[in-house]
Order: C-alpha cells, then sequence, then structure tokens
C-alpha cells in the first residue's frame, strides 16, 4: 500500500485528474524554464521531459472523463484536486 499523501486531496477519480493536470503541467513548465537557464548553470531539476504529444493525449484523457461523467460536481472536484496540488507547490517553496 502507497504511503498517505502530504496533503488533503478529495477523494474521487475527478480530483486525483486535477492533481495530474497539475503536475504534468508543472512538468512541461519546466520544459520551458529549461530553455532560458543559461548554459553552465544546472538545470537537473528541470529535467522530466513529455513524450511528443504526451501533453495533448492527457488533456483528451481528461476531457474525456469529463464527458463521461458530464457533472459540474465532477469539474468542480477536478478544480478543488488542483487547487490542493498547487496549494502543496506553494507550502513546498515556502518552506525552502
Amino acid at each position: 500500500m502507497p504511503p498517505p499523501l502530504p496533503f488533503a486531496l478529495p477523494a474521487g477519480d475527478a480530483a486525483a485528474w486535477g492533481a495530474l493536470y497539475v503536475v504534468e503541467g508543472s512538468r512541461l513548465g519546466g520544459i520551458m524554464l529549461a530553455r532560458t537557464v543559461p548554459d553552465g548553470l544546472p538545470t537537473a531539476y528541470l529535467g522530466a521531459r513529455h513524450l511528443s504529444g504526451e501533453w495533448r493525449e492527457l488533456l483528451r484523457a481528461l476531457d474525456r472523463a469529463a464527458t463521461l461523467v458530464g457533472t459540474d460536481r465532477w469539474i468542480d472536484q477536478a478544480i478543488t484536486g488542483a487547487r490542493a496540488t498547487f496549494d502543496l507547490y506553494r507550502r513546498a517553496a515556502a518552506a525552502r
């Protein structure tokens, strides 16, 4: 059994989709940031990469999941999951 998450994530698939969106979006952001780092400076922390088309496929899968359920409640729960993940990132940055 995996260890508990270090933050409160509402139960259910929708919240997990919201968290996944934030994590994978952050990876994509890291790729963009890595392009701006001058030569000779460390970039390993920006090293997660998407393969071509992976981000678009994630967005399609998210859209399919939302469409299958088709409720505003599902979307609200996905947004709550995304916000919880952003809050985790904010707290991690503040702890440094």
